[in-house]
């Protein structure tokens, strides 16, 4: 029965070193250089079951393994070539074929030894050495076309099968490779971002113990050997107890160097790798790296309780079959990818909309929370712009979360100059108060962006503490041991299961979490783009109507002026003419601060009171009728219409303007309509007139107050085309609404003001 060890993990910055107590870091540092730098590669040794010759390029013999004759019976002496005298007439054939044509070694040949052995002969260049590997075949060695079948079907089986997630997929393909193999045991082992992997598949016995779900920390496959993996992806160890064969002479005679074995079948084993499968009880293995994109992405390994060997045939179809696994990851993870490309882009287009409608980038902001919140799975999300804070999240007490602390956040963001931040454990990326300003609140861990422009934003997503027992295999820890390039890290003496409890994280943001991210970073930039230009559009816009409409009446003053400075024109007349282009001076730049102060967000400045409305709106008619004698006003008020807690001077100016632009628009001959009734929710004033042509752009669209065609409109001359835009303002300044509806031939925008019982008394 196994025993298991538990350890609760303390929190990052009170975590103690896993290494030697008395070593401090640059010791543990170059203690893990002095593992990486051992040249597994460059042993100059070969395991016991097969035997090596190594061949300039003239195809002189220039080093041998010390069991070269006992298998092969004669070989050339060191500095000749091959002759008739040599080897087997197959594997002469094959080795000068390959001497005289680098491509000629990419095949395995069968070929007899000295005592009629079999074995296969198999071939590879490093740099301006052939290196030729006889490796003996089992007697019990099924044909190679046996396991090519085999593979073949399992091939199929892994394609037509569609496994949903990766999983799956290597836990079929672990079966497949154990019976195809015969191994006792077949890991599926898959590397996380830290180095470290987990076993996430197991084929095996009934009565060995299962590893499945056991983490290895990144020390037990050390950095020259995750090279190694990726250069040879497959690679058998027969007998861990077999004493290895040493390569004679041990160097090359030209460059001193010991020979390159990477691409070795029969390369030896470092010790200390023996020694880690001798305490995990394993006599023999085989691993089969998986590549994806040129990276080692995970392996199968393989194990034995006795010494056991596959066939090169073996070993290949295990190759083709992983290739495929390769393949079909990238399936599964292209998948997965487009699904979350989907979602994301309908979230970002719904986002967009919002963002681009809102009156401000925070009111924006709250009205898309639901989806910024559902792009990235947390807890919590805080929007925060400037100094203003609004927070949405799972959990009933998000609105606990300090403001203080989130505002820091983003402040820290803004020093740092960071625009993304993504941080599974706040304890090892943010200064320690901000990162306790959190914890405080459950958050352990934040996913933040960050875009500064005419306001700083930044969007945080916050994913509670996930509490997680890690099952090691084995104590973590390495034990330090003098080895021959200096203190080294030994393989731990016991696989036992060993629990480890992690505090102070979350779970890690995934690449789709950070890919939503971005993607919301990149709508702000194009929205803040849009708004950019459309403010830019808006001065000058502002500059040139003011310019334009200024020109005449100073014209007009002048004029006046001089005709009565010539006697053409009596005092009278040049007063009436410059009251007028005074009024309409006076008008014009009214209209500019008016937009002006909207813009900004200053408001208009309401001053409010308890106005009779039907009064008020008499008022609005009679002043209407003496502006315009000519237009035909139909007034219908109810008779009761109350009071109205309203700006009287800013809310009559919301209706000279609707009525005006009624009677601009409209067709001329007919009348328009002022209509007020008292509903449930309020006040409801209507202006209908009837038109000659629709338009052809929404009412929303009507109410930009630089839509195109605003300026020099002929239907519309001397005017900024800013009066629905104003009144609109005015309207929502005093909590009411304004929306307006055409037919073919009438248009109609209603006006619906609170109760004045349902408002509270300010001045805003």
């Amino acid at each position: 029965m196994r025993k298991s060890r538990e350890s609760r993990r303390p929190s990052a910055r009170e975590r103690p070193s896993r290494s030697h107590p008395t070593l401090n870091k640059p010791e543990i540092a170059e203690i893990v250089a002095n593992c990486d730098r051992e040249p597994i590669h460059l042993l100059g040794r070969i395991q016991p079951h097969g035997a090596l010759l190594c061949f300039d390029a003239q195809g002189c013999l220039i080093a041998r393994s010390a069991n070269a004759c006992e298998w092969l019976g004669a070989v050339p002496g060191l500095g000749e070539p091959i002759t008739d005298l040599h080897l087997s007439p197959l594997s002469r054939q094959t080795i000068r074929a390959a001497l005289a044509d680098r491509e000629m070694t990419s095949e395995s040949v069968e070929c007899k030894g000295a005592t009629g052995e079999r074995f296969d002969l198999i071939m590879h260049w490093a740099d301006d050495t052939l290196v030729v590997e006889f490796e003996q075949i089992s007697l019990k060695s099924p044909a190679a076309t046996q396991f090519a079948l085999f593979a073949q079907r399992a091939i199929q089986r892994l394609q037509a099968a569609r496994h949903d997630n990766v999983r799956q997929l290597l836990q079929a393909a672990s079966e497949a490779i154990r019976a195809m193999t015969g191994f006792d045991r077949v890991m599926g082992y898959r590397f996380m971002a830290d180095g470290s992997g987990e076993v996430i598949a197991e084929a095996k016995r009934d009565d060995l113990p299962a590893y499945l779900h056991q983490r290895y920390p990144a020390s037990d496959i050390p950095q020259q050997a995750r090279r190694l993996y990726v250069l040879n992806p497959i690679r058998q160890i027969a007998d861990v107890n077999a004493g290895p064969v040493p390569i004679e002479p041990p160097t090359h005679p030209q460059s001193g160097m010991p020979f390159d074995l990477s691409h070795s079948v029969l390369r030896s084993v470092s010790p200390i790798h023996i020694e880690y499968l001798r305490n995990m009880g394993v006599a023999a293995s085989m691993s089969v790296s998986i590549i994806r994109d040129g990276q080692l992405w995970g392996l199968f390994a393989c194990h034995h309780v006795t010494p056991y060997r596959a066939s090169h045939a073996v070993r290949l179809s295990s190759t083709v079959l992983t290739q495929v696994v390769s393949i079909l990851i990238g399936q599964i993870e292209a998948t997965q990818r487009a699904d979350a490309d989907r979602r994301i882009h309908d979230l970002r287009t719904h986002i967009a909309g919002e963002l681009a409608q809102a009156d401000s980038p925070l009111a924006g902001l709250v009205r898309a929370a639901p989806d910024i919140a559902a792009l990235v799975d947390c807890e919590t999300v805080a929007l925060v712009v400037d100094n203003e804070v609004v927070l949405r999240g799972k959990r009933a007490d998000a609105s606990t979360v300090s403001r203080e602390t989130l505002l820091e956040l983003a402040q820290h963001m803004a020093r740092t100059r960071v625009e993304h931040l993504a941080c599974a454990s706040t304890a090892d990326a943010l200064p320690e108060a901000l990162a306790q300003g959190l914890a405080a609140n459950r958050a352990a861990g934040c996913l933040a962006i960050q875009m500064q422009g005419d306001s700083r934003i930044t969007i945080v997503w916050l994913r509670d503490e996930l509490v997680e027992t890690i099952h090691w295999a084995g104590p973590p820890d390495k034990v330090v041991a003098q080895g021959p390039n200096g203190p080294r890290l030994t393989p731990r003496g016991s696989f036992e299961v060993w629990k480890q409890t992690v505090t102070g994280r979350c779970r890690d943001w995934s690449e789709f979490d950070q890919l939503a991210a971005r993607e919301l970073r990149s709508i702000l930039q194009e929205i803040a783009l849009v708004q950019m230009r459309e403010s830019e559009r808006a001065r000058t816009t502002l500059l040139a109507t003011l310019g334009h409409d200024l020109r005449d009446p100073i014209q007009t003053i002048n004029m006046a002026m001089l005709l009565m400075g010539r006697g053409l024109a009596t005092g009278n007349d040049t007063v009436k003419r410059v009251e007028g282009s005074t009024r309409r001076m006076q008008s014009l730049i009214g209209y500019i601060l008016d937009v002006s102060r909207i813009r900004s967000g200053m408001g208009l400045g309401l001053k409010r009171e308890d106005a009779p409305l039907r009064e008020l709106l008499e008022s609005v008619a009679e002043q209407t009728r003496l502006a315009y004698p000519g237009m035909v006003l139909d007034v219908q008020l109810a008779d009761d219409l109350g009071n109205a807690y309203v700006d009287p001077d800013r809310l009559t100016q919301a209706l000279t303007n609707l009525l005006g632009n009624a009677r601009k628009h409209g067709d001329a001959g007919a009348s328009v309509t002022l209509a007020a009734t008292l509903t449930p929710e309020g006040p409801r004033i209507e202006i209908r007139n009837r038109l000659l042509e629709r338009p052809t752009v929404p009412f929303e669209r009507l109410l930009d107050p630089f839509k195109s065609g605003s300026l020099d409109n002929p239907s519309n001359r001397g005017g900024l085309g800013l009066g629905l835009y104003i009144a609109h303002a005015i309207v929502k300044g005093h909590d009411g609404t304004l929306v307006g509806s055409f037919s073919d031939h009438e248009a109609c925008i209603r006006i619906v003001l609170p109760a004045a019982s349902a408002l509270p008394r300010h001045t805003s």
